[in-house]
């Protein structure tokens, strides 16, 4: 069974049809329940004193994007009026957290996960770090709140495995979908270089630029996932001009924007002189059918868009790239790792510890040192 979310409708949890006509029973008890409401009247204050909150920055900062309207100017937050109206600011806060924790547990119990022989795997996830993440920024009290509080979460959900599957009965790893950067008007407050760009500035430069020089308007298509898009069938008909020569332009045009670092042409990735590291990366997500023509590396702490809040995501940097990966239960020894390992690796260690085949598509390795 395939759940999502719906919350900024209605609060509740639906399914698609891909999957089940109509809800089970259970899932409509607790969409009665009406939790994200309650959430709303306690509204949102600091789990511990603020000034205990030693990793943030002052509570309300100018750079925050404000997802509960306006006229909120920090702690405490009254969501009163979101009541029974507005569903979507629930996302951004801790409580988005709560409610995702109190729907698994009732997966747990209706639809009897752990209680056989036969191995369940439950997928959670945590969004409201990441609507958090963005709206505030990585040095935000909200930030360090909600950590906090889901640090109370987690053991919640393991106290409750444990009571229901039985200790070292149950397996679990835990890990992000990408890291975070700070807020670039937090870093130009620390005098560190930082800055924001707008794409759709630049593709209305590039096309009238293209215009100019090769008679054809809207070449460009957009910019995506920091890729330059072509409109290929387009460039096709120009006389006795080659994409390579248009790439060649483009390329030369974005390497003097203050933001970009380097630009360079995918068909072209084996000749480009990058960092092992960072050229295995962008292979790694380069799929010719579907991927842009021209690939845009952006200098650090510069983020595409946003001219407030926090990080966004998508670069090779460290800071975006590198994420934790915990792994904690049965068949799961004491210990610290600290090489490299890949996202890629999770599939093939759990198959391992299932003695069951790799997926057909896993390019992984077994983390064997974690194994008992």
């Amino acid at each position: 069974m395939q759940l999502i979310g719906m919350i900024n409708k209605t609060g509740e949890w639906i399914s698609s049809s891909y999957y089940m006509k109509n809800l089970p029973q259970w899932v409509n008890h607790f969409n009665a329940r009406k939790l994200v409401d309650s959430f709303y009247r306690q509204g949102w204050n600091t789990l511990y004193p603020p000034d205990t909150y030693k990793q943030s920055t002052a509570d309300e900062k100018n750079y925050e994007i404000k997802p509960f309207g306006l006229s909120a100017k920090g702690f405490p937050y009254d969501f009163k009026k979101f009541e029974g109206a507005n569903y979507n600011p629930i996302l951004a806060t801790p409580f988005g957290n709560t409610l995702t924790t109190e729907f698994a547990k009732s997966s747990i119990i209706n639809e009897s996960l752990g209680i056989d022989s036969i191995t369940d795997f439950l997928a959670i996830s945590y969004s409201s770090t990441d609507y958090i993440g963005h709206s505030f920024g990585t040095n935000a009290i909200e930030i360090e709140d909600t950590y906090l509080r889901l640090d109370q979460e987690l053991g919640d959900l393991f106290n409750f495995l444990d009571s229901k599957a039985g200790k070292n009965q149950w397996l679990l790893f835990l890990s992000a979908d990408h890291g975070a950067a700070q807020a670039p008007a937090y870093m130009k407050e620390n005098k560190i270089p930082a800055g924001h760009f707008t794409k759709e500035v630049l593709i209305e430069q590039l096309n009238q630029d293209l215009s100019k020089q090769f008679g054809k308007e809207d070449m460009v298509i957009g910019i995506i996932n920091y890729q330059v898009v072509l409109n290929l069938p387009l460039i096709k008909l120009i006389s006795k001009v080659k994409l390579s020569e248009v790439n060649g332009w483009i390329i030369d045009f974005l390497t003097q924007q203050e933001a970009i670092e380097r630009a360079f042409a995918l068909d072209d990735l084996a000749g480009t002189p990058l960092a092992p590291k960072i050229k295995g990366m962008v292979a790694n997500g380069y799929y010719p059918n579907r991927s842009g023509q021209i690939q845009i590396i952006l200098k650090p702490q510069w983020i595409d868009e946003y001219s407030s809040g926090g990080t966004k995501h998508g670069v090779w940097n460290p800071y975006d790239s590198r994420i934790p990966l915990l792994w904690y239960g049965w068949q799961i020894k004491n210990g610290t790792l600290n090489r490299e390992i890949n996202i890629t690796d999770i599939a093939p260690t759990l198959a391992s510890l299932l003695s069951i085949q790799v997926p057909n598509g896993s390019v992984g390795t077994v983390i064997s040192e974690l194994i008992k």
